[in-house]
C-alpha cells in the first residue's frame, strides 16, 4: 500500500505532520521528492569549485538553481523554516524506526534541462515578473498562503494559474515529475509493500492519478531523455555571426576598403563596455583589463567568452574558496549573496559576457553595415570600370 504525504516545502506544520503520519504508520520504506543532488544541498555536503561554474557549458543552469535555492531559503527565513525541511525530518523519523528510505524525485539537472529546452522567452519573462513579485509578499501574508494551498481546493487554482503563466513549466515541473515519482513508488511497493511518501502538496494528485490509472504512465525513458534539437538557432547564431563579420572584415580588405577605422571602432565597442560591466558586478580593476582584452577576440571566436577570462581573474584575485561558493548555497539576504566571492564571480562572468554581445550587436550598425556598404560600393565602381 502506498500513503501520499502531500507537504508544503517552508511549513512548519508540514514537518510536524510528516514525523506523526511515519510514527503512526510504521511503513517498510519512506520515500521522499529528493534526488542525490536535492539531498546533497539539503545536508550543506556542496563541493564545487568555482572555476568549473564559469567554464560549465551549464552555467546557466547552475545560476538558475542558485536563485531559486535563494528565493526559497528567503521565502522559509520568514516563516521561520528551512526548505526542506520536512523532507529532512522524513529521513531521520525512518532512520530512528530502523525505517529504510528512497529518493524518487527525477535528477534536478534532468529537470532543469528540460525546462530551459521548452521554455520560450516570453515565458521566461513572464516567470522573473512573477518570482520579483514574490519578494514583495510578508512573512505573515506568505505562512498563511503556504497552508491554504496545501488545500485541495485551491491546490487545483494555483496549479490551473501556473499551467496558463508557464504550461512549459506546469508540464515538466509538475506532471512530469508526478508520472515519475509514480513509476518510482510502484517499484517500491512490489519491493517492500507499505509505503509512506512525502511529496510537495501540488504532487499529491497527479501521482495519485498515475498510481490509479497506470496504464496512463508515459514510458520512463521519454521522461529522463535530454532531446537534441537538429537544427538550435542560438548555435546557429553563436558561429554563423562571427564568420560573418570575419568575412565582411576580410572583403573589404581585399577590396581595398580602409578598415583601420573600423578595426579601431570595433576594439572600442566591445572593450569599454565589457570594462564598465565588470566594475558595475562588483569586480577588480584587473578582472576588468582582463575581460576589456579579451571581449573583442572572444566575441569572434564561439568556443570561448569574455567571461570566462574576467571571471577566471576574478576568482584568482579573491581567492575564492570550496566554503565561498558552499555559503552561496545557504545565503538568505540579497547583500550577503552580493558580498559572496563566490557569487561575485559568476556574476562578474555573466556581466562581461552580456557586455560582450552587447558590442557585438551595437557593431553590426556602427562597424559592419558601413563596411559592407563599402564593399557593395568598391565591388559596383569596379563593375562599371570593366562595363567601360
Amino acid at each position: 500500500m502506498i500513503h501520499i504525504i502531500g507537504t508544503a516545502h517552508i511549513s512548519k506544520e508540514s514537518v510536524e505532520e510528516v514525523k506523526e503520519k511515519i510514527q503512526e504508520i510504521e511503513p517498510d520504506v519512506v520515500a521522499v521528492e529528493l534526488d542525490e543532488a536535492r539531498l546533497d544541498g539539503l545536508l550543506n555536503q556542496r563541493d564545487i569549485p568555482v572555476v568549473e561554474l564559469i567554464k560549465d557549458k551549464n552555467a546557466f543552469l547552475v545560476m538558475f538553481n542558485i536563485l531559486l535555492g535563494f528565493i526559497q531559503r528567503r521565502m522559509g527565513e520568514q516563516v521561520g523554516v528551512n526548505p526542506g525541511a520536512e523532507m529532512l525530518a522524513a529521513i531521520d523519523s525512518a532512520k530512528k524506526l530502523g525505517i529504510p528510505t528512497a529518493l524518487i524525485d527525477r535528477d534536478i539537472r534532468v529537470t532543469l534541462k528540460r525546462l530551459l529546452s521548452k521554455m520560450g522567452i516570453f515565458e521566461k519573462l513572464r516567470l522573473i515578473k512573477e518570482i520579483l513579485f514574490s519578494f514583495t509578499v510578508s512573512g505573515d501574508e506568505l505562512e498563511r498562503e503556504i497552508e491554504d494551498v496545501k488545500k485541495e481546493e485551491n491546490l487545483d487554482s494555483v496549479l490551473g494559474e501556473l499551467e496558463k503563466l508557464s504550461p512549459s513549466i506546469h508540464s515538466v515541473i509538475v506532471k512530469e515529475r508526478d508520472a515519475y515519482m509514480a513509476y518510482k513508488l510502484i517499484e517500491l511497493e512490489k519491493l517492500y509493500g507499505n509505503v509512506v511518501a512525502v511529496v510537495g502538496a501540488g504532487h499529491k494528485k497527479g501521482i495519485n492519478h498515475y498510481l490509479k490509472y497506470p496504464e496512463e504512465l508515459p514510458e520512463i525513458d521519454e521522461l529522463v531523455k535530454l532531446k537534441k534539437k537538429r537544427f538550435s538557432l542560438s548555435k546557429f547564431l553563436k558561429y554563423s555571426i562571427p564568420a560573418a563579420i570575419l568575412l565582411v572584415f576580410l572583403f573589404a580588405f581585399i577590396r581595398g576598403v580602409p578598415i583601420e577605422g573600423s578595426i579601431f571602432l570595433w576594439l572600442l565597442i566591445h572593450m569599454i563596455p565589457t570594462f564598465i560591466a565588470v566594475l558595475l558586478a562588483g569586480g577588480s580593476i584587473y578582472s576588468a583589463l582582463v575581460g576589456m582584452a579579451a571581449s573583442p577576440l572572444t566575441s569572434l571566436n564561439p568556443m570561448l567568452a569574455a567571461g570566462w577570462f574576467a571571471g577566471y581573474t576574478e576568482a584568482r584575485v579573491r581567492n575564492v574558496t570550496v566554503s565561498d561558493v558552499s555559503n552561496m548555497f545557504k545565503i538568505t539576504t540579497f547583500r550577503e549573496l552580493y558580498r559572496n566571492r563566490a557569487f561575485k564571480v559568476l556574476l562578474v562572468a555573466a556581466a562581461a559576457n552580456l557586455a560582450s554581445m552587447l558590442g557585438t550587436f551595437i557593431s553590426f550598425p556602427t562597424v559592419i553595415l558601413p563596411l559592407f556598404k563599402g564593399i557593395s560600393s568598391s565591388s559596383a565602381w569596379i563593375l562599371v570600370r570593366l562595363w567601360l
